[in-house]
């Protein structure tokens, strides 16, 4: 890759300092407004010189950045697979819609991110259309956000266990906790919470 100039330079900090505080690479004018460019065309020319040296690619799209090569560590890439309530149960789908790049230390075999819709863990800091990042272990611990499958259909919530039955608890006190009792229905674990990615700035 060849040699950035000082300006160049400062565009790839803060793209990756963006990556790995929030998740996402910034957009043109984030990026404008982060280095006190007075236009967006400025910060496009330096994005193509990063293109260009191989440090960046780039999609259509306002935030579609990725870094290359040894850059790469900065973010991991893990598949967006639809949507899951965080309210009544229904059904959650799972076909890859795209690839987001999160933190690298969010990443890691299997990981996977769902869109969250509905308000009932907005006490745990989860609101309606944010990404949470999915570890998708059989096990949990009392107390974990989890999402689970209740026959088949999906809901994001905090994991109690009482005697023979299964609670899942939610954070808004507006939503009353789903108590399954043992044979009533199947309850399987789609992989516990384990990171939030919220898109909006």
């Amino acid at each position: 890759m060849r040699e950035l100039t000082p300006r160049q330079e400062e565009v790839l900090d803060f793209v990756l300092e963006k990556l790995e505080r929030s998740g996402y690479p910034p957009s043109v004018r984030e990026i404008c407004e982060a280095l006190g460019m007075s236009s967006t065309r400025g910060a496009q020319r330096h994005l193509e010189a990063l293109e260009r040296k191989g440090f960046i690619s780039r999609a259509p799209g306002a935030r579609a950045i990725q870094v290359r090569g040894g850059l790469r560590e900065a973010a991991a890439y893990l598949p967006l697979v639809g949507e899951v309530p965080a309210g009544p149960l229904r059904y959650a789908s799972e076909e890859v819609e795209e690839w987001l790049p999160v933190p690298a230390r969010w990443g890691g075999r299997g990981r996977f991110l769902l869109r969250v819709r509905g308000d009932s863990m907005i006490g745990d800091g989860i609101k309606d259309g944010d990404l949470v990042v999915v570890d998708p272990s059989p096990e949990a611990e009392d107390g974990e956000v989890v999402v689970a499958l209740v026959d088949g259909e999906a809901t994001v919530k905090r994991l109690r266990r009482r005697g023979r039955a299964v609670e899942l608890v939610a954070s808004n006190p507006a939503y009353p906790v789903l108590r399954v009792e043992r044979g009533e229905a199947e309850v399987r674990l789609a992989g516990k919470v384990v990171a939030l990615l919220r898109e909006r700035v």
